[in-house]
Order: C-alpha cells, then sequence, then structure tokens
C-alpha cells in the first residue's frame, strides 16, 4: 500500500491549510518513544501533514512542541491505557494531560490485528507529506512480523523495534476516525489534492 501512495503521488508536498484545524494521533511511551500524527481532513482525503517522535521526555515536553507549530487544534487521540492511574502520583496520564492543556479522546482498545485492518482498509485515503512525515513513514514500512523458522510462518504480534511507536500511534488514528470522524465539508473554494494536477 506504501508502494501504491507512492505510485499514486500521495507521498508528497502536502500543504498545511491554515484555516482548518488539525487532529493528532498519538502513542505515548512509558519508558520509550511517544509519537505523534498530525492530520487534516478535506473531503475523503485525510491529509497527514506532520510527525513528531521523541524519546525520553514528559508530556510537558510534547505540549510544548505541539503550541510550537502553532496549528490550530481540533481533538487530541490517546490510547485507552492513557486513562490507568500512576502508581506513584495516583493519577493518569490523561489527567495529566489535561491539566496542561490536552484533553485526549480515548480511541477504543481493539487487536492488534482489527487495528491493522483498520489501516489497510484507510490507507487509499491516506497522503503524506514526505519530509515533514519521513520517520512517521519508515516506521510503517519497517513494521513487520518475526518469521518462526521452527513452525515455519509468521508470529502472531509484530516484532518490537523503533517501528513499532509511529505505527502504533497510525493504528489508533484508523482506529479512532473509523469510530468518529465522518467526512468533513471542504470549505469552499479549496481543491482537492486528487483533482489538482500538481498532485498527480
Amino acid at each position: 500500500q506504501i508502494k501504491q501512495a507512492e505510485q499514486e503521488n500521495r507521498i508528497s508536498n502536502v500543504p498545511f491549510v491554515s484555516n482548518l484545524r488539525v487532529d493528532t494521533w498519538w502513542d505515548l511511551g512509558m519508558g520509550d518513544a511517544t509519537a505523534i500524527w498530525f492530520s487534516q481532513n478535506i473531503g475523503k482525503e485525510i491529509r497527514f501533514i506532520d510527525y513528531y517522535e521523541a524519546s525520553g521526555e514528559g508530556l510537558n515536553h510534547y505540549v510544548k512542541v505541539l503550541t510550537d507549530k502553532k496549528y490550530i487544534y481540533n481533538n487530541h487521540y490517546a490510547p485507552f491505557d492513557i486513562q490507568v492511574k500512576e502508581i506513584g502520583t495516583g493519577r493518569s496520564r490523561k489527567e495529566v494531560a489535561k491539566s496542561l492543556g490536552i484533553d485526549f479522546k480515548i480511541v477504543s482498545q481493539l487487536s492488534i490485528e482489527d487495528g491493522i485492518q483498520a489501516v489497510r482498509s484507510i490507507f487509499n485515503q491516506c497522503w503524506f507529506d514526505r519530509e515533514k512525515c519521513g520517520r512517521g513513514l519508515g516506521a510503517l514500512k519497517e513494521y513487520h512480523k518475526d518469521y518462526d523458522e521452527d513452525r515455519k510462518c509468521f508470529r502472531d504480534k509484530p516484532h518490537h523495534d523503533w517501528s513499532s511507536h509511529g505505527a502504533d500511534a497510525f493504528r489508533y488514528f484508523a482506529v479512532g476516525f473509523k469510530e468518529e470522524i465522518k467526512q468533513m465539508v471542504m470549505p469552499e473554494g479549496l481543491p482537492m489534492m486528487s483533482e489538482d494536477p500538481y498532485y498527480r
């Protein structure tokens, strides 16, 4: 599907539309990386305009990153486990984030396989900015299952490595989008990228 997106020029220069709000889709690492995809919806096109990833940082760091990007935000989405209260503080990361100005919406818990299928079913509607989403696209390309030589088949779960964070955040996007985001009305006079000769 990524090869098809390349062939269809859906991985290209995807402009940020200043009068449209931006949604963010998160995978929050506990002891490893946190990954964030930034998207805008125009008609049936889902445009990924940015991606950010870092390790070893608290939520206040990511709040600053979002503020510095100066996008106008719509909703922020995170997986269900953001609601789990931490033993040390008695507060969940959702509560901490809200105190910092981010009120997360929760993506339903689905199996990894169901989440991957959700990605497959929506990927042909997705456009990616090649430069700003470079690391996230790299994660999607590298996400894979290990092959079990003894059983001569692939293992049930994907291999966990650096690519897991960006891929998991994208999986949460696919699940959350299917659940909550309906087709949005395109602002008057704003062309679809699929109809613009520049992107074909």
